[in-house]
């Protein structure tokens, strides 16, 4: 270690840190050290080269574990040195001592205001690296338009720092950069690179938060990214002769964002997407992470076939590759692609199958995390079965409750029976009770008590199902607690149905006693059980010899609801007419009326009125007596004399949506098309500049500009000949391995499957509370619908209906539309006789572009509605939107998770047409609002039959 401006106290305390050999010799060293630093700051007069010296000793001491407090505000002083040393060596200082809610950060405001104006760069560097790091909600109004101003600084290092400031501004107030979007934008263009970096990161923050806002950035995006793949850049960008590929993932990433659900933004993106993809296919680490990015945004955005081939064939190279990483990299990637269309999983069946087996823990993981997101009505117990046997050998606590949860959906979304989806959910709570939400055991009570809606005497041979499977396990030693409150739960609303041989009402109640002496985590199980010992005693009049002794053991227990339960237990064992008329049977899902005005104690009260009781008195009346007052006056409320309710914080105003211009005969306005940033002009990014001066990028061509092809007529076609029988031949012999992916696989479609594919079983009933009804088609009038056009129509919940399950994965037949493959190897019906060529019916709806402020605005202005319920296959309010694109001829507007807005205007006219889809699989509302009532009832017409 050289250097002639260090003491040799401070060679010797490194020397010694370095070659202390245990804990307690480091601390004696450092707890002398602070000793010695404290009287040398004590002294007076301390030069500015010491006092550096001392700053950094202070700093081995924080390392360490030691408070060296007394020395921050040297560290504070010592940033208002006019030496730049001093002041840089301060600056790093209060950055390792100091947090933004330190009480000393006020002493910091007034210099790192002067430094930021300072003329020396050096200076605003290092005041900017400080606002980055101690810059608090207080201190942001003072700071931040010199930060603003530094964004057009001459040098490039104060330009990216400032950048990275309004960064960290941005994620403790956004309004703060909201405010300035311009200037922000405006850094996009910057000449030197890392600056135009450095803002994709605040961009991509804006993106985030407020999508609609960075649309019109699309068409810069796209230049910037196809620049970098031609190596515009300088070679100081390239990283294994990948052009700058953290830019490019950071490119991608904002693309993904703005380009979900709409379709005219990804179509500029396409051809940048397939030209990445190809120069990044160099056989490097760096160049498979922009390609699994490029995948990533494809299966986001709105969905091209070609690009969704493209990537699946990237993807095919990853997974059957020998690398673990890459293997990984390819399970994770063919999970983002099964989100869109399952089938291109099907022809890496066994690889899958390998990696489950595979002893890397994080592959396995995730493979597992691919066969949740392509689970479907056919491969949904094998699957769950596999995550079944994960759980049952875990011991990860993450994993263990990722795979609950897991399991918990699949069972609740694709159960082929009730009776599988009660075994299932018995197997994970004994599994793993203590991760199971409460809210689970409720859904499998309130199964137990409704049924599934369709049969009574179906409903009752589940009753019957359930009260014996519980009462066997019952008699196990070892219950997890939430098993066992259901299993109370259940016995105590439906003992009498049980006829497992050698058990009667008597001995189920004695299980019970027994059961309530076992040790339990959580106190409330005991208050389950003995309130299921309550209601066979209350509704069967059992003689228990043991409910004596419960109420006497655990009426003084310290939980006080099992004291309640134990003394209600007790006071109705003295009245069993009353207790049979409190606990009746199967009375869980009878509504309780409730008298809240009490009348039946109205004469009670005038009996004891006349038997000069007091009346009651109002809190108001009571206050009015303690204070001396004579005649108590009955008041409203007594208001406080001083008001200690906070003033409400500022908001922002709101710009007003602009009206929808002339909705009677010209429809609604398009809004204009937004231009991107102009990023043309002299660059010094290449030999060739940013972009040719007075040059524009060149638009994005769409890779697949073929228009949809119109709907086949479904009586018109042929059927298909009938499959020729093959001659026998030799069964071919077919592994467990491939037995088990073809399991796993079914229903995915391909051709990949094995012949002797097992089936998984499928029982005539639906999931559990997921009872299917006929598809009704519901009209409204206008004056039905009148007080709810007069009220504020919010477009994304326009009814009252339950929230929407997690989507189905289940894909929908493809009606003429490439993007949508069939996932289901159904054949045709029947061919209708042959017609004669009919004229093509010209569309009812043109599509409109148009926003949501302009939906919400005219949507009460539209008078006629239709509203269509129906069962659909359809997974995701991506493929409904597809579907409405190409059947209706509309325009989407927005989607918001499982709702989604489409727009059209009646031909040849352009009156406005809405649509709004609610999708709760398998179930579909959706609502058509426009001025003709013949047109909505065409439109929904066509709806039922194109989503059915």
């Amino acid at each position: 270690m050289s250097g002639g401006h260090l003491s040799k106290e401070f060679f010797e305390l490194v020397k010694s840190i370095g070659e202390s050999r245990s804990k307690q010799e480091e601390d004696k060293i450092i707890v002398g050290e602070i000793a010695i630093l404290k009287q040398h700051l004590s002294a007076p007069n301390i030069s500015a080269k010491k006092m550096k010296e001392y700053m950094i000793r202070a700093v081995y001491a924080e390392m360490l574990g030691h408070d060296a407090s007394f020395a921050y505000i040297h560290a504070v002083k010592l940033t208002h040195e006019k030496n730049l040393f001093a002041k840089r060596i301060g600056y790093l200082t209060c950055n390792l001592f100091l947090h933004r809610d330190h009480e000393l950060m006020l002493l910091l405001i007034n210099t790192m205001q002067r430094d930021l104006g300072s003329a020396n760069h050096i200076e605003v560097c290092s005041a900017l690296t400080s606002v980055c790091r101690l810059v608090n909600l207080e201190m942001i109004p003072a700071i931040s338009p010199l930060v603003f101003k530094l964004l057009s600084h001459p040098q490039e290092a104060v330009r990216k720092k400032a950048v990275v400031a309004v960064h960290k501004f941005f994620k403790i107030v956004p309004e703060a950069v909201l405010d300035q979007k311009d200037q922000i934008r405006k850094v996009l263009c910057d000449p030197d690179p890392s600056v135009m970096g450095a803002s994709l990161h605040v961009l991509c923050e804006v993106a985030k938060a407020h999508p609609a806002s960075c649309k019109d950035l699309v068409p810069s995006f796209v230049s910037i990214l196809k620049q970098i793949t031609e190596h515009r850049l300088p070679r100081d960008f390239d990283y294994h002769r990948m052009p700058a590929p953290w830019l490019q993932v950071k490119l991608l990433s904002i693309l993904s964002i703005l380009g979900t659900a709409d379709k005219a933004t990804s179509e500029h993106m396409y051809e940048i997407l397939q030209e990445c993809m190809r120069r990044a296919d160099s056989g490097v680490n760096v160049g498979y992470a922009i390609i699994y990015e490029c995948v990533k945004c494809i299966t986001k955005i709105f969905p091209d076939h070609g690009l969704l081939e493209l990537a699946a064939s990237n993807i095919s190279r990853f997974i059957s590759s020998e690398n673990h990483n890459l293997r990984y990299l390819g399970v994770t990637g063919l999970a983002q692609i099964v989100q869109v269309n399952p089938q291109y999983a099907a022809e890496h069946q066994m690889v899958v199958v390998d990696c489950l087996e595979d002893p890397d823990e994080t592959l396995k993981r995730k493979t597992l995390d691919l066969l949740f997101r392509m689970t479907n009505p056919q491969n949904v117990v094998v699957v769950v079965d596999k995550l079944n046997f994960h759980l049952r050998t875990s011991v990860d606590a993450h994993l263990r409750r990722d795979l609950v949860q897991k399991i918990t959906s699949l069972a609740e979304r694709f159960a082929p029976d009730n009776e599988w989806y009660v075994n299932t959910m018995n197997t994970v709570f004994e599994l793993s009770g203590e991760l199971v939400p409460a809210e689970t055991a409720y859904n499998l009570m309130r199964l137990v008590a409704e049924g599934a809606g369709e049969d009574e005497s179906a409903d009752q041979a589940f009753r019957v199902f359930a009260v014996n499977t519980y009462l066997k396990l019952l008699e196990k030693s070892s219950l997890s607690d939430i098993l066992v409150q259901v299993i109370a739960w259940v016995l105590g609303e439906y003992a009498r149905l049980a006829n497992v041989d050698g058990y009667t009402i008597e001995d189920i109640a004695d299980l019970l006693s027994e059961c309530i002496e076992r040790p339990f985590e959580d106190p409330a199980t005991r208050g389950f059980l003995v309130t299921a010992l309550m209601k066979l005693i209350g509704q069967h009049g059992v003689k228990s010899t043991t409910a004596e002794d419960i109420i006497r053991s655990y009426r003084s227990s310290r939980m006080t609801d099992l004291q309640q339960r134990c003394y209600e237990f007790e006071q109705l064992r003295q009245s069993p007419a009353v207790m049979r008329k409190v606990l009746p049977y199967d009375a869980s899902c009878e509504d309780i009326l409730v008298n809240k005005d009490l009348s039946f104690l109205d004469s009670f009260v005038r009996r004891k009125l006349d038997e000069g009781a007091k009346p009651y008195q109002t809190a108001v009346e009571r206050a009015r007596v303690q204070e001396g007052s004579v005649a108590p006056k009955v008041e409203a409320e007594i208001k406080p004399s001083l008001n200690f309710m906070p003033y409400e914080a500022p908001t922002k105003p709101q710009p007003v949506a602009a009206p929808v211009q002339d909705v009677g005969d010209a429809g609604i306005a398009e809004a204009p098309v937004p231009k991107g940033l102009n990023v043309s002009g002299p660059r010094k990014w290449g030999p060739s500049g940013y972009n040719q001066p007075g040059a524009r990028p060149d638009p994005p061509q769409a890779l697949h500009e073929k228009p949809l092809a119109p709907e086949p007529n479904v009586q018109a076609q042929a059927q298909p000949a009938p499959p020729k029988v093959a001659p026998k031949a030799a069964e071919p012999v077919v592994s467990e391995k491939q037995k088990m992916a073809a399991a796993l696989f079914s229903g995915l479609g391909g051709a990949a499957a094995p012949a002797t594919a097992p089936v998984a079983p499928a029982a005539p009933k639906p999931p559990p509370a997921r009872a299917r009804e006929p598809a009704v088609e519901k009209v409204m009038d206008s004056s039905q619908t009148a007080v709810a056009a007069a009220a504020a129509v919010d477009l994304l919940d326009l009814d009252d209906a339950a929230p929407a399950p997690a989507p189905s994965l289940q894909q929908p037949k493809a009606d003429g539309d490439m993007l949508l493959l069939d996932m289901d190897d159904s054949s045709p019906g029947p061919a209708a006789p042959p017609q004669m060529p009919q004229q093509q019916q010209p569309p009812l709806l043109g599509p409109l572009q148009v926003t949501t402020a302009q939906v919400a605005a005219t949507w009460p202005q539209l008078a006629s509605e239709r509203i269509v319920q129906m069962h659909t296959s359809l997974g995701s309010c991506q493929e409904m939107m597809l579907k409405l694109q190409s059947a209706v001829n509309v325009s989407p507007v927005e989607i918001v998770g499982m709702e989604g807005i489409a727009a059209g205007r009646v031909l040849p006219g352009n009156d406005p047409c809405f649509l709004h889809g609610k999708l709760a699989p398998p179930r579909l509302d959706i609502k058509v609002r426009c001025r003709d009532p013949g047109v909505a009832q065409s439109i929904a017409e066509l709806c039922q039959r194109s989503l059915a």
